[in-house]
């Protein structure tokens, strides 16, 4: 019996039906990436792993918990539209806060959004899980409150310090007037950042992400130094100082004054002696200049010192008088009538 192969025509045609599903079965077994199929607790968990080592990771956290509830945690990525971003904007407007029991400020509504924001910018640049980044516009914020001390009331600061029952307290306070540290870049200081031998402060881990030394005054040393040892783990040993803070401040009669003014202290001060904003900027780990400008307030003695210095000569004041009101100068006479 002779063996008779199929046409080329019906060949060629169950070469293709096996090409098509060998190519079917690996579309399957390695799918393609979604686009917007990310839900909004998927994100958020991607998010918050990405920002581990972000020291206010855990102030994140609670954000975004908050923003899951009032989104919903299954929502899709992609329906979080500036639509109902807006309406979520305008559900905070208005409400009091839990703990104040006032009205919510500009920058807590902004801050939420202002997560949300960067979330959202990521998942579109980054993740390239979402086609566009939503519109979203925050509440115009009023200027930030700038507090420093005159010399007299940094002087009765000290000396309420000095009778707190925290031992450690006049020193923290001194050497926070002396650095500009953040509460968080003071509190969390330990001695392998302390090098007393260079004279500086160094600093691994900052809001801004980058690392930074502050050069020591002379009696942000001599505190230093002079702390019993081990000289290991926490500069600070006493833990949190609010209560004791706060008591100081009003045994001084300061009035509306906080630990995070002794940053806005320093920084004031250290442009009133005419230092340098771009050193300034360095020292308090600014990413942007314009954020150092905010700390760069002169008190009004400066400027009416400012002002004095430049005042003109009594006859140079009187040729600018008599230019202005056409009242003759004493020099000219009066003419004869």
């Amino acid at each position: 019996m002779l063996f008779c192969p199929a046409p080329r025509k019906m060949r060629d045609m169950s070469y293709d039906a096996d090409k098509a599903l060998a190519e079917r079965m690996l579309e399957i077994e390695q799918p393609k990436p979604k686009t917007g199929g990310i839900t909004f607790a998927e994100a958020i968990e991607r998010y918050l792993a990405a920002k581990a080592r972000k020291r206010t990771v855990d102030e994140d956290r609670r954000i975004f918990e908050r923003l899951r509830r009032d989104f919903g945690a299954e929502t899709p990525l992609a329906h979080i539209t500036s639509a109902r971003i807006s309406e979520y904007k305008a559900s905070r407007l208005g409400l009091k806060s839990e703990r104040t029991k006032r009205e919510l400020t500009a920058a807590s509504i902004n801050r939420p959004l202002a997560a949300l924001r960067h979330l959202l910018r990521i998942a579109a640049t980054e993740w390239e899980v979402l086609k566009a980044v939503p519109k979203i516009k925050l509440e115009r914020e009023p200027e930030g409150r700038i507090r420093w001390l005159e010399p007299h009331e940094e002087a009765r600061l000290l000396a309420a310090c000095a009778k707190s029952k925290n031992p450690y307290l006049a020193k923290i306070v001194t050497v926070a007037l002396e650095t500009g540290l953040r509460r968080g870049e003071f509190l969390d200081l330990t001695w392998d950042r302390i090098d007393l031998s260079r004279g500086v402060i160094r600093l691994e881990v900052t809001k801004s992400g980058r690392r930074r030394e502050v050069p020591m005054r002379q009696a942000v040393y001599d505190v230093l130094a002079a702390l019993p040892g081990p000289r290991e783990g926490r500069v600070w040993p006493c833990g949190d100082i609010r209560t004791s803070f706060e008591n100081a401040v009003a045994e001084a009669r300061l009035d509306d004054f906080h630990f995070h003014d002794l940053r806005h202290h320093f920084a004031s001060w250290f442009v009133m002696r005419r230092a340098s904003l771009q050193a300034l900027r360095a020292i308090l780990g600014h990413a942007d200049i314009k954020m150092t400008l905010k700390y760069a307030h002169l008190s009004p003695e400066h400027l009416r010192g400012a002002i004095a210095k430049t005042e003109r000569g009594a006859q140079i004041g009187s040729e600018i008088t008599h230019a202005i009101t056409h009242e003759p100068s004493a020099s000219e006479g009066v003419p004869a009538s």
